[in-house]
Parts: C-alpha cells; sequence; structure tokens
C-alpha cells in the first residue's frame, strides 16, 4: 500500500510541474506561397507523338502568389524538367534524363523509340513545396533507310560516330530533309573507340528490327540495332570463339544475298578472315556466328579487301595476299585458302597468281549482268612502285579453274591527273566509269576510252580535302534489283575534311549513271563533326 501511495504522488508531481510548464515556442504561422502551373491555353496538346531527335518545345505558364511569371529573377522558384519511360517490368529503362532547367522547354530528344513521360517540377526555394505537371511523349525511331556516314569525330580524335542522313534521294517516299550526326555516343552514351574503316548494314532479314549494323574500327568490331542504333554485338559475340587478338582491318560482305545460305559477312583481324555464312530470312534474324578462322600454307599480309557480290557458290571467300601478290580464294563452306589454276595470260589481262602489283584500294562495279543478276566485276587500284594500274577481275561468274579471271588491266599514271595521291574509288555498276579522289577533286575516269580523266567536281575550298566517294548501290541483288535502292546508280555522295577548320562536309550530286557527269543544279550539303572514312545505304524495305 505504501509503494502504491509513492508511485500516485510522484504522478501528481510531474503533473503538476507540466501544468506550470511556459511553452515559448515561436509558432508564427503563415500561409503557403501559392505556385500553379497552368496549360489550358498555352497552346500544349495532351499528349505528344515525335520522331527521334525532334525538338520538344513547352511552354506552360507558371503562377506565383496569383500572378504569372514572366521575369524568373522576380519569383523563388527552380525549374527542372525530364524524361523517362512510361513502361515498367521486364525490359523497360529506368533511365531519367534532365532536359532542361528553364520554364520553357526547349530540347532536342534523343532516347530511342518508345513511350515516355515528359516531366516538369517547379520548386519554390522558400519552403521546398513542389508542384508537377507530366504528359505522355512518343518517340518513334526514324532509322530504317537513309545514308550512313561513318567518320572520326574531330573532337575526340581516335574515335568514331556515325551521321545518318534522311532526304529525298537516299530514302524512299519522303519529303523531308533530315540529317544527324554523333548518333552512336547519343545512343550508347560513349564514342566508339578507334579509327573508322566501315560502316555496313547486312540484309539478314526483311523484318524490320531483325537486321544491325556493323561499325568496324582498328581497335574492335560492334553490332548496333538497325532501328535505334543501340550497341546490340560487342566484338566476342560475333564469334563462337573469339580470337584473343582485337585487331580489325577489314570488315564486308561476300555474296549478293539472293542464294539462300550462300552470303557471308567476311571479318579480316590480326591478318585471319573470319567468315559468318547466313540464310536471308524474312521473319529471323542474325542466328549464326564467325566461326573458325581461315588457314592456309605461306599466307602472307592480307589487304583489306575481299570479293563482295559474287553470285555463286563457287567461292566462299576470295582475298589479296599482299606478300605474294596474289589472289587467294576458299571454297563455299570451306576454312582453307586455295590458289587459283594457273592463268593464260593470251587471253587473261593479268595474272592473279602473280599480279607484281600492290593492292590500294577497290570496289565493285559493272560486271556480266544487271539486275537482281548481280554479278559484278571488282575493281582494284593497284601499284607498281611509283606507277598505278587499274586491274579488274571476274568473281562472280567465273571458278577457280577458270584461266582468264583477270579481265582488265589499265596503265593509269598517263591518264589520271594526282592518281598517286588517291585516296578513295567507287565504281559504276551501270557505266564504264569509276570515281576517285585526289586534294580537292573528284576525276571520273571512262576506262574503255582510252581517255585522260577529268575532273568531275571540285570542292567549295581549296582546304578541303576529299576523304570519300560512294556511289548509291546495294550490294543484295533482291534489294537491289527490285529498287528498294532510292536513286540507285544515279546518286553520289562526295566527303571533304577542312584541317584548318576542324570540319567535315557531304556533298550529293545526282548523276548521269552511264557517263558519272554531275547535275549541279541542285544538291544537297551537310556539315559532319570529323573526317569521314566510309560511307553506305542504311538498308530498308520502305
Amino acid at each position: 500500500m505504501k509503494q502504491f501511495q509513492s508511485i500516485l504522488t510522484a504522478c501528481l508531481l510531474t503533473f503538476t510541474a507540466t501544468a506550470c510548464y511556459e511553452d515559448k515556442g515561436n509558432y508564427d504561422y503563415h500561409d503557403l506561397e501559392v505556385v500553379a502551373i497552368d496549360t489550358v491555353d498555352a497552346g500544349i496538346q495532351s499528349e505528344y507523338a515525335i520522331m527521334r531527335f525532334d525538338t520538344l518545345v513547352l511552354a506552360p505558364k507558371v503562377y506565383f502568389e496569383g500572378k504569372e511569371v514572366t521575369d524568373p529573377a522576380l519569383a523563388p522558384l527552380d525549374y527542372q524538367w525530364t524524361i523517362f519511360s512510361a513502361t515498367s517490368g521486364s525490359g523497360s529503362s529506368a533511365v531519367v534524363d534532365t532536359i532542361g532547367h528553364e520554364r520553357i522547354l526547349n530540347a532536342v530528344i534523343s532516347r530511342t523509340g518508345g513511350n515516355y513521360f515528359v516531366q516538369l517540377v517547379v520548386t519554390n526555394r522558400n519552403d521546398g513545396i513542389r508542384q508537377f505537371f507530366r504528359i505522355p511523349v512518343a518517340v518513334s525511331e526514324v532509322f530504317d533507310g537513309g545514308w550512313m556516314v561513318f567518320y572520326e569525330r574531330a573532337d575526340l580524335p581516335g574515335y568514331s560516330d556515325l551521321a545518318l542522313i534522311y532526304n529525298p534521294w537516299t530514302k524512299l517516299n519522303v519529303n523531308y530533309n533530315r540529317y544527324y550526326t554523333n548518333l552512336y555516343e547519343t545512343t550508347n552514351g560513349e564514342p566508339l573507340q578507334g579509327h573508322p574503316i566501315r560502316c555496313l548494314d547486312i540484309a539478314v532479314s526483311l523484318a524490320s528490327g531483325n537486321n544491325y549494323v556493323g561499325l568496324c574500327t582498328d581497335y574492335t568490331l560492334v553490332g548496333v540495332s538497325e532501328n535505334g542504333i543501340e550497341k546490340a554485338l560487342e566484338f566476342p559475340e560475333f564469334f563462337h570463339e573469339a580470337p584473343t587478338t582485337m585487331k580489325p582491318t577489314w570488315y564486308g560482305e561476300h555474296g549478293s544475298g539472293v542464294m539462300s545460305g550462300q552470303s557471308s559477312e567476311v571479318l579480316l583481324n590480326n591478318n585471319t578472315i573470319y567468315t559468318n555464312t547466313y540464310s536471308f530470312s524474312a521473319t529471323e534474324g542474325r542466328t549464326t556466328r564467325f566461326g573458325v578462322p581461315k588457314f592456309a600454307d605461306g599466307i602472307g599480309e592480307l589487304a583489306p579487301w575481299n570479293a563482295e557480290v559474287p553470285n555463286t557458290l563457287n567461292y566462299g571467300i576470295v582475298v589479296y595476299d599482299q606478300t605474294h601478290q596474289q589472289f587467294r580464294y576458299a571454297a563455299y563452306n570451306s576454312a582453307q585458302l586455295e590458289y587459283f589454276e594457273p592463268q593464260d595470260l593470251s587471253v587473261a589481262a593479268f595474272d592473279i597468281n602473280n599480279t607484281g602489283m600492290d593492292f590500294v584500294m577497290a570496289d565493285w562495279g559493272k560486271g556480266t549482268s544487271q539486275g537482281v543478276g548481280l554479278r559484278p566485276y571488282d575493281y582494284l587500284i593497284m601499284s607498281r612502285g611509283q606507277s598505278r594500274y587499274l586491274a579488274v577481275t571476274n568473281f562472280s561468274s567465273s571458278v577457280p579453274s577458270d584461266r582468264n579471271i583477270g579481265v582488265g588491266l589499265y596503265p593509269m599514271d598517263d591518264l589520271c591527273p594526282d592518281i598517286a595521291n588517291a585516296t578513295s574509288i567507287s565504281a559504276s555498276h551501270v557505266g564504264n566509269f569509276i570515281y576517285y579522289t585526289a586534294g580537292n577533286k573528284v576525276y571520273n575516269f571512262a576506262y574503255d576510252s582510252k581517255l585522260p580523266a577529268t575532273e568531275a567536281w571540285t570542292a567549295p575550298s581549296a582546304d578541303e580535302e576529299v576523304t570519300c566517294v560512294r556511289i548509291m548501290k546495294y550490294y543484295h541483288g533482291t534489294v537491289y534489283g527490285y529498287g528498294m535502292v532510292p536513286r540507285s546508280d544515279n546518286l553520289v555522295h562526295i566527303a571533304t575534311w577542312n584541317e584548318k577548320t576542324q570540319q567535315g562536309h557531304v556533298y550529293e550530286y545526282l548523276i548521269n549513271p552511264a557517263s558519272g557527269i554531275l547535275n549541279t543544279n541542285t544538291s544537297y550539303d551537310y556539315p559532319i563533326p570529323g573526317k569521314v572514312k566510309d560511307m553506305a545505304w542504311k538498308f530498308s524495305l520502305q
């Protein structure tokens, strides 16, 4: 009982002390500062559908304490615009990108195709209270065709990147003119290491999204998605068993794509040839990889080249041995490089087993047929000492035992100005001419005419060096022959580089496909932030 009385007394004393306590806290209550976002009369849609790399402009009205904010210095407000995926779960992206810090959004939307929310957060710096505005934005890809430009970055020497050009000449059934640069870094968050060698879109499937674009540098080979330029394949993923040394020098195609299982993806890495034989499918994508490397007795240094478009099963690959100055081949589905049969120099223009020449550069062009057959010859600029020759070979309709595969040899020194300084070549598929570039000029050499090469084009500035020339064409016989390639044989792309200004350009002109004469009345001109090494058409079934 005494214990209970003690506890009760203590509680009463505590209550008395608490009741006498004077609350001296500062409770200066005030109304919250009102911030409001108004989109009703701001010309803002309920949702947006845009193309990737379009500029999105949103200008909502913001009110602070009932007054519209027109001068950001007169209101204690911070703005943040973000974009993030509207979907969740497997395969979705959790990345949130900040795209603006002003009341008015004016931003290029570089996210890949998908459904997104664009959100504005307005924060009152005085009390930290935030207001939100969110709007759905559907982003569509535009990378289903067009012209690819592969270049070394001017701002990052030793790194490569990709540009895409879309206009009525490079993409069927369009009436707009767009171009996009630094696509690889913008999409993947980093530039591509290495100096550019080649970009190539191999048509493995008719289904959109199943193909990929190969980007080869002297450091690596990657595959990017055809619709989004997202990195899909790292170097080891191209192989069943990747080589220990990663040192690419050439990336190409062998075969015209017409015969099922006849075409191969080709990689020359560390002086070793790899091929990946694939079937052109209506539905399936890439299901095969590079297999075992080709082997050979007495092989020397291989030139950065292969015969790309033979429409025959007589060859699985054709390469050029620089050391021994001879062509070698592997039979279809064979891993061994073989020698060709001895050539009959009474009918052959030169001996492909002993050319006596070094490889300089090459392209495929006019051959034994047109259209779907697509059996072109290979046109190679070769050197013998200081002299230059145009060597023409037939690996399209010949067999390894044929004794006249070298079908033409044209001395170039007396007919081709500045040929010793040539930097690029493009051969016509329908006319008897090639373009070659030197200095700030593109030359047209009609090799059958025995006449001097003519100046086809001169750069606008003497400081512009022509680095690459390409005629619009595509290796795939079906795609090419049925008119899916826009302006095929009728369009030339010329890339230049100005060392002083560190600026590149791509110029486009329509040409006479038989003569190669340029129509200079109309053209396109695109600034490129780097030195262009290669250009190619991006496959599309438009």
